[in-house]
């Protein structure tokens, strides 16, 4: 099976590439509000990345979510691959809530693309399917974990993954959305000397949008993780300008 990566550069899918390494690497260009920077930042890596146009940014809702994002993008690649067997991995991690990354989801799909690529007059081979969350048991500090195990250095995984919603016009992440203070937390724990100004940018965020979520019960991504938030900000607290 050819073993293809949906790819976005941020620091999930980052990590994956270098620890699952996939034949092929394919971005898809949603035209979501953050595709353009996305797309600037992969071009400037110089990565081997294939780019797949598929405007489903136009269903984009305001929270970012674009309903049945995953089912579409697995069938994209069924597409893209014709009648090759093809192992598709979703950059899904512990904490992802939605639906479309979860085991149900993947169990459903399998079962759907198959059933739909079984032989028939159009492909009377067939064509085997396997979508994977196979990195779903890990969190992003397991996966930063295993890369640096690998011999990489978080210096590189740093500056050469992208993960924010709301990027300046130079590309430079805000470094006040859910994205990067998750990027932020795992590259904390890790010992990552950051800037007074991501510092002063992330730390207001964690204490005015995150803690209340963490202190309601609303937070949802596991008590693991949300200790770790909590002993991050207690470390770097004195940021906190809210």
């Amino acid at each position: 099976m050819k073993k293809i990566l949906l790819y976005s550069g941020g620091m999930d899918s980052w990590l994956i590439d270098k620890i699952w390494k996939p034949d092929e690497k394919v971005y898809v260009n949603m035209h979501t509000r953050y595709s353009e920077q996305e797309m600037k930042k992969l071009k400037l890596r110089n990565e081997n990345i294939t780019i797949l146009d598929f405007p489903l940014g136009q269903f984009e809702r305001e929270d970012k979510i674009i309903p049945l994002r995953n089912l579409y993008l697995t069938m994209l690649i069924c597409n893209y691959t014709g009648n090759e067997d093809v192992d598709i991995c979703l950059g899904a991690t512990a904490g992802d809530r939605v639906l479309d990354k979860s085991f149900n989801f993947v169990e459903k799909v399998n079962d759907l693309l198959n059933y739909l690529y079984s032989p028939q007059w159009w492909i009377p081979a067939g064509k085997k399917i396997r979508v994977n969350i196979d990195f779903k048991d890990k969190t992003k500090s397991d996966l930063l974990d295993m890369y640096l195990k690998a011999g990489g250095t978080l210096e590189e995984a740093f500056n050469k993954s992208f993960s924010c919603y709301e990027p300046d016009e130079e590309g430079h992440e805000c470094w006040s959305c859910k994205p990067c203070f998750r990027k932020f937390v795992t590259f904390a724990d890790k010992g990552f000397t950051f800037s007074e100004d991501v510092l002063k940018k992330v730390i207001p965020y964690i204490s005015k949008e995150i803690i209340p979520q963490i202190k309601s019960g609303t937070y949802g991504r596991g008590i693991s993780e949300e200790s770790l938030i909590l002993s991050v900000y207690e470390k770097y607290k004195d940021f906190d300008t809210v």
